[in-house]
């Protein structure tokens, strides 16, 4: 009798023991999951997104900022273009840029109508550019009359994430498509720079 006694005290511990270590593995893992997760998430929210990926996403963009935009400021037949960033005289003439370093597209938005004072730009970037200084070359270097005739009014640029975006035009159509371009890159949880902008006489 002392012996089944003994033998079922120490089966007894046994399965004790087991399920103590079970449950604190258990908890060690439950806990070591939800503190990644939630380092995670708080990075990815801090972070936001930095870049837009490629054409077609600058391209719905664009048409999500027109979408918003009143019919009687937006210029007619709008289109967009990404410009050979091999064509220096090209982006010269549209952008004013002629230092590339840190860039990876240049997407170019105006009307088909050449004699339209409009123009929108949306330039990608590196991880590691300097936005700032891309910004302010555009600003400074981008002609404001290069169309036949007519004068943009007004230009504006921002920096959404680490790209930049710039237009330029009459006063209401430029301030109503920048008030739209920064609603959309907030939708995209992209940080939003200062606004920097420019007068020019017509």
């Amino acid at each position: 009798m002392k012996k089944k006694t003994i033998v079922s005290k120490i089966g007894m511990i046994a399965v004790v023991m087991a399920l103590s270590m079970s449950m604190l593995t258990g908890c060690g893992n439950r806990g070591d999951r939800s503190s990644d997760e939630v380092s995670t998430e708080g990075n990815a929210d801090t972070a936001g997104m930095v870049h837009l990926d490629g054409a077609d996403a600058v391209s719905a963009f664009f048409d999500e900022v027109y979408g918003g935009v009143a019919e009687d400021l937006l210029p007619m037949n709008v289109m967009m273009t990404e410009l050979d960033l091999g064509d220096a005289d090209m982006l010269s003439y549209q952008t004013g840029l002629a230092d590339l370093e840190g860039i990876e597209g240049v997407y170019l938005s105006e009307s088909m109508m050449s004699s339209t004072a409009y123009s929108a730009v949306y330039i990608r970037t590196t991880d590691d550019a300097d936005a700032e200084g891309i910004r302010q070359q555009l600003m400074d270097n981008i002609d404001p009359a290069k169309w036949v005739c007519v004068t943009a009014e007004q230009q504006y640029a921002v920096i959404f994430g680490n790209d930049i975006f710039f237009v330029m035009g009459y006063q209401d159509t430029a301030s109503e498509v920048l008030s739209k371009a920064i609603t959309a890159a907030e939708s995209r949880n992209m940080r939003v720079s200062d606004t920097l902008e420019k007068s020019n006489p017509i």
